[in-house]
This record gives C-alpha cells, structure tokens and sequence, in this order.
C-alpha cells in the first residue's frame, strides 16, 4: 500500500470535517441573530407567522398569521420595543381562525428616533386553544427605522 496516499487522504478528511462544523456553527449563529440588527429578520415564532413588519416615526405595524392550525381564542398581543423591558401595547382578539391574518400596530412617534436607526421589538402574543390550554408565543422582531 502507498502510505502517502493514506497520509494525504486522513489530513483533508480531517480538515473537512473541521470546515464542515465552522460553517454549521456559522450558519446558527447567523439564523439566530447574533451579528447584528442592520439586516433586519423575525425569530422565535412557531404558531405565528409574521407576514410583514413595518417601524416608522408613526410606530410599529405587523401583521401576522394563525399558523397553529386551530381557532386562537383570547389573543392578547404586547410589544417591547429596544429591549426597553416595558411593554408599549397590548391589544386584544376575540377569536383568530386558522390561516387568518391580524394586522397588530403600536401608534407613536417617538419610538423611531431616526430613519435608518436599527430596532429592536420583542413580542409576545397569548392566546387559548381550543381546547382552552393557555399558550405564550414570543419572538424578536428585528430592522431599521424606516
């Protein structure tokens, strides 16, 4: 047998591999949010579906989607904008069918301080199910101030 060609064969497959999991790594970390708001994205949603999102000197708009494929009942929607720890709105929904989208807003100028600044918006929504099972989604809005 050629061992230089064993020898050369396990050196790539060792750095192959090594390769393989720096760019796996990268790739969570970039899906996560890690390197920054400037590109802007939606996190954390799993029975929810945010369709698009909207921050402007006027405030915060976003319309999301019953993705849970059953009736929300009791849906209550609260914002915390740039990790402020406070939450800015609530606002309420009888009932949210499967599929059905709902338009939820925030109203104020001075939540955008200037255009092109980055933002921040920490959501969460509760809801009931059906089978009145109290649930808690949560997700992170991210983007520039339009």
């Amino acid at each position: 047998m050629n061992s230089k060609g064993q020898g050369a064969m396990e050196y790539l497959m060792t750095y192959g591999w090594a390769i393989l999991v720096v760019i796996i790594v990268g790739i969570v970390l970039w899906q996560s949010g890690v390197f920054g708001t400037g590109s802007g994205g939606v996190s954390g949603f799993d029975k929810v579906r945010v369709q698009d999102y909207v921050f402007n000197g006027t405030g915060v708009f976003v319309k999301y989607q019953n993705a849970a494929g059953q009736t929300m009942r009791n849906v209550n929607v609260s914002y915390s904008i740039n990790d402020g720890g406070t939450v800015y709105a609530t606002q309420s929904a009888t009932n949210w069918a499967p599929g059905q989208e709902y338009t939820g807003d925030y109203a104020d100028s001075s939540t955008c301080s200037s255009s092109g600044g980055g933002y921040t918006v920490d959501v969460t929504i509760t809801y009931d199910s059906e089978a009145n099972i109290a649930h808690t989604e949560t997700g992170t809005i991210r983007g520039t101030c339009e």
